[in-house]
């Protein structure tokens, strides 16, 4: 019996996991926005800031790109053009295909990297802290094991 019927209508409001990761992620994004941001890195406080999540030291193809963020390709290119305004980003030929572009960090890109990488260890001791480590292990199993 799901938490519907147990009010006695499905018409009844309910928290459910998929709200609760939403909720979740949301939060964790926020705090990774607002800390980058008051690093010296204000771009993560929009939307081109979702780009750099996908991005790597090695770069990553325009149509990868647009596929892990699951956006359209229009909405891509407008965004990696902010970045590239701001000289986080560039685009270069991609070797393997003459037609294709790659975004690569530039050398800002690469600080912005790896305070992120500060910024993410930092939020998971807090989060390791909080939890416990067993039960921050178990929270990484369990989403490891949805997310298959």
């Amino acid at each position: 019996m799901d938490r519907a019927e147990e009010k006695g209508s499905d018409l009844a409001v309910i928290d459910h996991v998929g709200i609760a990761l939403w909720r979740a992620a949301r939060r964790w994004r926020s705090r990774m926005a607002a800390e980058m941001a008051a690093r010296g890195y204000p771009w993560h406080q929009s939307a081109a800031g979702e780009v750099l999540a996908h991005l790597g030291p090695d770069g990553l193809s325009q149509r990868a790109l647009t596929e892990r963020m699951g956006m359209s390709k229009q909405a891509v290119q407008q965004l990696v053009d902010q970045l590239e305004v701001l000289d986080v980003v560039r685009r270069v030929p991609d070797p393997t295909d003459k037609r294709a572009r790659r975004i690569e960090l530039t050398e800002l890109g690469a600080r912005d990297f790896a305070e992120r990488n500060r910024v993410k260890v930092r939020i998971e001791a807090e989060y390791r802290q909080r939890l416990g480590e067993d039960a921050f292990k178990a929270l990484l199993a369990a989403l490891a094991e949805l997310n298959t």
